[in-house]
Parts: structure tokens; C-alpha cells; sequence
């Protein structure tokens, strides 16, 4: 359970932390790692993508840190666990009937993070009104053919 100190850095509009190359190396030796992470008395599952310099990239919940009062600049402990939990998402018969018959855009879903793959499901279970499902499941479905999966959660 690897334990370290790192400074938060905004990138973009969002917060990361740098994660050490020592660090990163024994998680595993994937591009994207699903991970456990701690700090500040919270617990989540996130993704450790690689970074330059042999480095992992963490990014990080500001609904996590901001109540601390804590920014870009101020250092926080993290812990991270390798998540071994099942990265396969249930998928709703409807969803996966539209990516049997669309063979590209089952191509871009499959190829998509967990995280990514779990807004999907999550956009279409949000769905109170049958039409409303409908309209975000043929808007996903297209923008996934597009080969776009992080496009595709933006319904």
C-alpha cells in the first residue's frame, strides 16, 4: 500500500498530483491502473495514468480537498491500493443491444476507461423518462461510433 507526499497541481480546469516513479512502477506496469486512493479522511476508486518521467498522474476530487481549504500549491498525503475489484461494468440490455449492432462504437466503449464506461451506464440509468433514455442512448451510441468515448458522457 504505497503511502507518499505530493503537491496538487492544477491542470487544465482540473487538480492532479504527481505520482513517483517508485510509486507508479509497483502498482503495476498498465498505462491506466485502477487504484483505491485516501486523503483527507476520504476514500474513492480513481485511475493512475502514466505521466512523463517514468511518473503516474493522479487527478484528483475537489469536493474532497476544497472543504480543507486546500488548492493548487498545498501538499497532501495519498495512499494508494491497486482496486482488483471487477472493472467489468453490468451493462443495460438496451445499451448493449445498440453496441451489438454497432460494431465501431462497441470497439470505442470497450477501448474507454472504467471510469468512462461506468458514466455511460450511469447517464442512461439517470433517465426518468423513457424518451429522455432514448435520445442520450442514440447521442452516445453515435458519439462512440466517432471513435470519441470521452465525448460520449457529454449528452
Amino acid at each position: 500500500m504505497p503511502v507518499f507526499r505530493a503537491r496538487i497541481k492544477k491542470v487544465g480546469l482540473l487538480y492532479a498530483v504527481d505520482v513517483p516513479p517508485a510509486v507508479f512502477r509497483a502498482l503495476g506496469p498498465e498505462r491506466r491502473i485502477p487504484v483505491i486512493v485516501r486523503y483527507l479522511g476520504d476514500a474513492h476508486p480513481s485511475t493512475v495514468t502514466s505521466g512523463r518521467a517514468g511518473r503516474g498522474r493522479l487527478f484528483l476530487r475537489v469536493d474532497v480537498f476544497r472543504p480543507h481549504g486546500l488548492g493548487a500549491g498545498y501538499e497532501v498525503d495519498i495512499t494508494l491500493t491497486r482496486d482488483r475489484s471487477s472493472l467489468v461494468v453490468a451493462l443495460p440490455p438496451d445499451l448493449e443491444q445498440a453496441l451489438r449492432y454497432r460494431p465501431a462504437a462497441a470497439t470505442a466503449f470497450t477501448r474507454g476507461s472504467p471510469s468512462t464506461r461506468r458514466m455511460i451506464v450511469a447517464l442512461l440509468e439517470e433517465s426518468r423518462k423513457p424518451e429522455t433514455r432514448q435520445r442520450r442512448l442514440e447521442k452516445i451510441i453515435e458519439r462512440l461510433a466517432e471513435n470519441n468515448a470521452s465525448q460520449a458522457t457529454k449528452v
